[in-house]
C-alpha cells in the first residue's frame, strides 16, 4: 500500500511537472520511465516464452550482439532526428526544488474571463495573440514618439508666438518676396524665440529660474512711471473683465498679469520685473500688548530693536521723548 501512495505521488509530480514545463520528450530527453516500462514488459514476455535451453548458444549469442548493435544504432535516432543525443548532452537542465515556494506564472484578464466561461483557449487563438503583440508594440511606440513631438512643436508655438497674447502686436518680421516662404521666424520674433529656449534650457540649474539676475539699466523715474502705467493697465483689464463675466487665469502671489510679452525684442520683465515688492509689515494681533521677546523652547529671546525700544533710544542713538524745559 505505501509503495502505490508513492507512486501516485510521483505521478502527480509528473503531471504537474509536465503542466508548467512540459514533457521530457518535448524538451529534447528521453524518457527513461518509459523505457523501463517496455524493458520490464519484454522480460515478463521473455520469461513466460521460456521453454527450456536450446544447444544453439552461439547463435543466441550472435542475436543478442546483434540487437545490441542495432540498440545502439538507434539511439543515435531518438524522435526520426539524428544528432539529437549530442544536442542532450549540451542543453541545460531545469532544476526544480519542491522544498521552495515558486511564484505562479502571471495570469491575465483575457485567460481569467475564459476560465469562467468554462473554456481553454484554442491554439489558433493563441497564435494570433502572439502575433498581434509585437504588432501593437510598434504602432504604440511610433504614435507615442510622433506624439511627443508634436507636443514639443506645440509648446514652443505656444511659448513662442503670440496667438494666446492679449494685444496681436507687430511681430517685426519684415515679410519680402523673399521671406514670405520661411518656416522659421525673423526679426525681432526670432530673437525673442532664441531667448526663450536659452532661458528654458538655463532653468533647469538656475537659481532665478531662467531669468537676469538684474534689470536693464535705466533711470529710475522712467521704470516708476512705467511701472505705475503697467499696474492702471492691467487694473483696467482686470475691472472690465470682471463686469463683462469673464473669468481670468490666477496669477502666482507676488506676480504681476503679462499683458505685453509680444512687444519688443525683449521682454518687458527684463525692464520692469515679474513681480511687485512688498515691505515686510508686522502682522496685527488684535490687543496691543507690551510684551518684550519672544519665548521659544530656548528660553525667552529679546532683540536689540526692544532693547533700544525700552531704553528710550532712537535708529541712530539717541534718546527719544520731549525734551521739558527746566
Amino acid at each position: 500500500m505505501a509503495d502505490d501512495g508513492y507512486m501516485k505521488a510521483l505521478e502527480l509530480q509528473r503531471r504537474n511537472f509536465e503542466a508548467q514545463f512540459g514533457s521530457l520528450e518535448s524538451l529534447g530527453y528521453e524518457d527513461k520511465s518509459k523505457s523501463t516500462e517496455t524493458n520490464h514488459t519484454d522480460s515478463n514476455d521473455d520469461s513466460d516464452e521460456f521453454g527450456g535451453f536450446s544447444d544453439n548458444t552461439s547463435t543466441t549469442a550472435s542475436e543478442s550482439s546483434e540487437d545490441e548493435s542495432d540498440n545502439a544504432t538507434n539511439s543515435k535516432f531518438v524522435h526520426g532526428k539524428p544528432g539529437a543525443k549530442e544536442f542532450n548532452k549540451n542543453s541545460s537542465v531545469t532544476v526544480v526544488k519542491l522544498s521552495e515556494t515558486m511564484p505562479a506564472p502571471p495570469v491575465s484578464k483575457a485567460e481569467v474571463r475564459m476560465a469562467r466561461s468554462g473554456r481553454a483557449p484554442t491554439m489558433k487563438e493563441i497564435a494570433e495573440k502572439d502575433k498581434q503583440k509585437p504588432a501593437a508594440k510598434k504602432i504604440s511606440s511610433k504614435e507615442d514618439q510622433e506624439n511627443l513631438d508634436n507636443d514639443l512643436k506645440l509648446q514652443r508655438l505656444l511659448s513662442e508666438s503670440h496667438i494666446l497674447s492679449n494685444s496681436m502686436a507687430h511681430s517685426g518680421a519684415d515679410l519680402t518676396l523673399q521671406t514670405i516662404d520661411f518656416e522659421d521666424p525673423t526679426g525681432k520674433a526670432r530673437r525673442r524665440a532664441i531667448d526663450s529656449r536659452i532661458r528654458q534650457l538655463a532653468s533647469t540649474n538656475s537659481a532665478t529660474g531662467g531669468l537676469p539676475k538684474t534689470l536693464e539699466k535705466m533711470p529710475m523715474s522712467m521704470r516708476k512711471g512705467m511701472i505705475r502705467k503697467r499696474d492702471s493697465r492691467i487694473s483696467k483689464y482686470e475691472e472690465e473683465a470682471k463686469n463683462a463675466g469673464i473669468v481670468l487665469s490666477k496669477v502666482k502671489k507676488g506676480h504681476v498679469r503679462d499683458l505685453v510679452s509680444s512687444k519688443g525684442s525683449t521682454l518687458v520683465s527684463d525692464r520692469l520685473g515679474t513681480g511687485t515688492k512688498t515691505k515686510n509689515t508686522k502682522r496685527d494681533k488684535g490687543l496691543k500688548i507690551s510684551s518684550i521677546g519672544r519665548s521659544t523652547r530656548n528660553g525667552l529671546i529679546i532683540s536689540q530693536e526692544e532693547i533700544d525700544r525700552i531704553g528710550g533710544k532712537g535708529k541712530f542713538g539717541k534718546k527719544m521723548g520731549k525734551k521739558h524745559r527746566r
